[in-house]
């Protein structure tokens, strides 16, 4: 029926605590855990649940919990009385959602309800999904449950639980499928893992602890978490009095509980452990192994030393104070129960690299402890004289150059992997591991010895070795590669060389390398991976180097020299024609060099469909075939380009039909042109230069008599044809000035419409006038006489079978 989430924490409280009975004290609900024994006494400092409320109560014994809603959903709660007497009376109250303590308004949800005086058969109270009433009571009203919550992620609500009546302890368990923020984790492998011993070797039992070294553990992976310590389990779940210097912290008996709050700083959630320290009070030995280096005798490989047994007992009680102890040590445990034959505390071993005497430690106070020491003899690293020999090539070579210092390791520490170097001027600062050299290095003399401190990094034991710097001074050789053009696809200067292709000469003994830089050749780092195919760096004109190496010794270091020729630089591929209907016509195809000053200094040859032109060795060439021509270009590096000239055919236009639409409105006549040709053609109207158009269409063309012209774009030719777009006029002013004194027909071509005729009427429908278009027009006048100002109609009757009527005006 409902989601019920249960987890019980038993969390204890003073009878006299009161942190808890006030809103700003609320205890934070973690993990939808439930709860357990909880005590409740006293209304707190404020009593801050005013009796208007809905429930008409107020705070009695009280405890207030603030929830954080992690995920959605609704949200429900049971308490139940640890005593099932009916007397045991619990009331509650929630407030939200995001309510504060310093304004809270009425709660949303209240319950009041006496269970004796309401006649229940328990005394559980609480909000489920099986009620619909948010609040009851007070006494006989109700029956202790009302409606679960619908909450949603990041809401805040506070629920105060109070017992007017009765002592009883009591749980709560949570309901619902709302989510809490969870607790942070304190993931210890065992209960004794957060434990610390010390070891006082004095009366007073009394040391200093570092508490803090078991955060981390306590923490883990998580974040923002932040852990304190306190003296009581009361001060770690309220979170007050935390112990102000744990870093440093005096027990104050010889074993003591310290108890743990880690809280997530966050969502305030958090989770409370405990651990003891404890001061013992006999003597322990921290250590029982302590290790040295074979270096203070004549032998440093002979695992036998002089070893300072005071240093010994530094290591052995891991450098605590132990002023207050006596020290003594002995060959046997014999010896050390009998106190005979105690061991000088400068002792030479006797059983090389391992050897184990007894300690015995005591005081006044604590009686003697015996335990066996083993003590380890380290050899040093192998001293070691190696040396570079590096080499110096410039013209004004002065045998210092740059060593990678590096590069004697393998010598210095014959290839053992446990041995670091570092490298110094002189023996002091070697000894003393003072101003270290940079690996990369450049001599100061030639030759020149540096100290070498090698260290063994799993025993710390250390050498000083030598390494000897030499150069040698030789004269720089320069190997040329053939030259080559930049024909790789991509004119960039970059192109792929075949260093081995210097032919540079080494014997068997020799090891030849190619290096980008000469850097890198002296020391001996980045290496060319693939000399076969190596791209120059610097465009058109660079350098690789190459370095013979002998053993360990630089035998020479050579230039290669690497040159990228350019191609010639060509304008792009383009096209152009010819014309089919005039044989004359020649297009001349050119090379297309940038340079133009330069054109001698190139050769050409041109191909038609794959095949060589012959005699034509020329930057252009004229051709009247169609196809497609390429010209080759050399230069003196002889570097060739080629450029295509796709040649294509062209004629004059032939015009297929012209579409008039005419006798239109306000002169919109349309005008289409419809050609046919293998060219490009533009279109103009009654303009034979022009300017042309990419349109066949022409709109708007006023009526009258027009020509037609076409243009080949690509110079074949222009033809032209007239049309008669017909017209009529709105309107004539027939008033013998000369202008628009007579009404006719525009644009009426006598050939082609010979045949037609106009005929005018009155308004009336009377005939007025009939005439060709062979004639002037009409005058305004009926048998001579002159007609008033007014509209008539006309009738067109055109010799293609065409009909046109309308009306007209004639002004006066």
């Amino acid at each position: 029926m409902n989601l019920c989430k249960k987890l019980l924490v038993l969390f204890l409280f003073c009878s006299n605590l009161y942190a808890q009975n006030d809103c700003k004290d609320a205890l934070i609900v973690c993990g939808n855990s439930g709860f357990k024994g909880l005590t409740i006494n006293g209304p707190g400092n404020i009593n801050e649940i005013k009796p208007e409320n809905s429930c008409g109560t107020t705070e009695s014994n009280s405890i207030w919990l603030k929830i954080l809603i992690k995920t959605s959903g609704t949200l429900g709660f049971i308490i139940t009385p640890e005593s099932s007497d009916l007397k045991e009376d619990f009331d509650f109250f929630v407030f939200g959602p995001n309510a504060k303590c310093s304004s809270l308004s009425s709660p949303i949800r209240c319950s009041t309800t006496n269970p004796q005086m309401a006649h229940l058969t328990n005394n559980q109270t609480g909000i489920d999904g099986n009620h619909y009433d948010t609040f009851e009571g007070p006494a006989a009203l109700g029956d202790g449950y009302l409606k679960w919550l619908n909450v949603n992620e990041g809401e805040s609500y506070f629920v105060v639980v109070d017992r007017p009546i009765g002592s009883s302890n009591f749980s709560l368990q949570w309901l619902g499928n709302a989510t809490f923020y969870d607790a942070p984790t304190i993931n210890i492998s065992s209960p004794n893992e957060l434990n610390m011993t010390n070891s006082d070797f004095s009366a007073s039992m009394s040391s200093t602890f570092d508490l803090t070294v078991n955060s981390p553990k306590i923490i883990g992976s998580q974040t923002d978490i932040k852990v304190t310590y306190h003296n009581t389990s009361n001060d770690a779940i309220i979170n007050i009095n935390p112990i102000e210097n744990p870093t440093a912290y005096k027990n104050t008996t010889s074993q003591e509980t310290i108890f743990v709050r880690a809280t997530n700083t966050t969502t305030q959630c958090y989770n409370v452990t405990s651990f003891t320290i404890k001061v013992n009070d006999k003597i322990d030995f921290p250590k029982n192994k302590v290790e040295t280096c074979d270096e203070n005798d004549v032998d440093p490989y002979d695992g036998k030393t002089v070893v300072n047994l005071n240093q010994v007992s530094k290591i052995v009680f891991d450098n605590a104070d132990i002023s207050s102890l006596t020290i003594k040590y002995y060959l046997s445990q014999n010896d050390a129960d009998n106190n005979i034959n105690e061991l000088p505390n400068q002792f030479s071993n006797s059983i090389p690299f391992e050897q184990t005497i007894y300690i015995k430690a005591f005081n006044s106070t604590i009686s003697a402890s015996v335990a066996p020491i083993k003590i380890v003899v380290n050899p040093l690293p192998q001293k070691v004289t190696t040396s570079l020999v590096q080499c110096d090539t410039g013209e004004n070579a002065s045998g210092l150059v740059l060593f990678n210092l590096n590069e004697a390791n393998a010598s210095l520490s014959n290839n053992d992997s446990n041995l670091e170097t570092s490298f110094f001027n002189t023996n002091t600062d070697a000894l003393n591991n003072q101003n270290q050299l940079n690996p990369v290095y450049t001599n100061t003399s030639n030759p020149q010895t540096l100290y070498v401190r090698v260290r063994n990094l799993k025993t710390n034991c250390t050498s000083i070795s030598n390494l000897i710097l030499k150069t040698n001074v030789i004269s720089v050789q320069t190997h040329t590669l053939n030259l080559v053009c930049d024909d790789d696809g991509n004119e960039d200067g970059i192109h792929l060389f075949d260093l081995t292709s210097a032919n540079i000469t080494v014997s068997n003994n020799q090891d030849l390398k190619y290096y980008q830089t000469e850097n890198d050749a002296l020391l001996e780092q980045n290496s060319i991976e693939n000399p076969l195919k190596y791209e120059n760096k610097i465009p058109y004109n660079d350098f690789a180097f190459a370095r013979i190496e002998e053993g360990n010794t630089c035998f020479g270091i050579s230039k290669i020299k690497l040159e990228v020729a350019k191609l010639p630089s060509l304008e792009t591929d383009t096209s152009t024609n010819v014309c089919d209907n005039d044989s004359s016509f020649y297009a001349k195809l050119d090379a297309g060099v940038t340079n133009d000053n330069a054109l001698n200094d190139f050769s050409y040859i041109w191909k038609k469909g794959g095949s060589e032109i012959p005699d034509q060795t020329n930057s252009t060439l004229n051709v009247n075939t169609i196809g497609t021509y390429t010209v080759t270009v050399t230069n003196k590096n002889n570097c060739s380009k080629t450029r295509k000239l796709e040649v294509v055919s062209s004629n004059i236009a032939t015009i297929k039909d012209i579409e008039i639409i005419d006798l239109q409105i306000d002169d919109s006549n349309k005008v289409t042109v419809y050609a046919t040709g293998n060219g490009d053609y533009e279109y103009s109207l009654n303009a034979p230069s022009g300017p042309f158009q990419d349109s066949n269409i022409f709109e708007n063309v006023k009526s009258g008599i027009h020509d037609v012209y076409i243009n080949d774009k690509k110079k074949c030719g222009i033809i032209n044809k007239t049309i008669a777009v017909i017209g009529v006029p709105h309107y004539f002013t027939p008033n013998n000035d000369g202008h628009n004194d007579y009404w006719n027909i525009a644009g009426l071509n006598k050939n082609e419409y010979k045949d037609s005729k106009v005929y005018i009427y009155d308004r009336y429908g009377k005939l007025i006038k009939q005439f060709t278009v062979f004639d002037i027009g009409w005058d305004g006048t009926f048998q001579g006489s002159p007609l008033p100002s007014d509209d008539y109609w006309y009738l067109l009757k055109l010799s293609d079978h065409r009909e046109a009527k309308g009306h007209f005006s004639l002004k006066r």
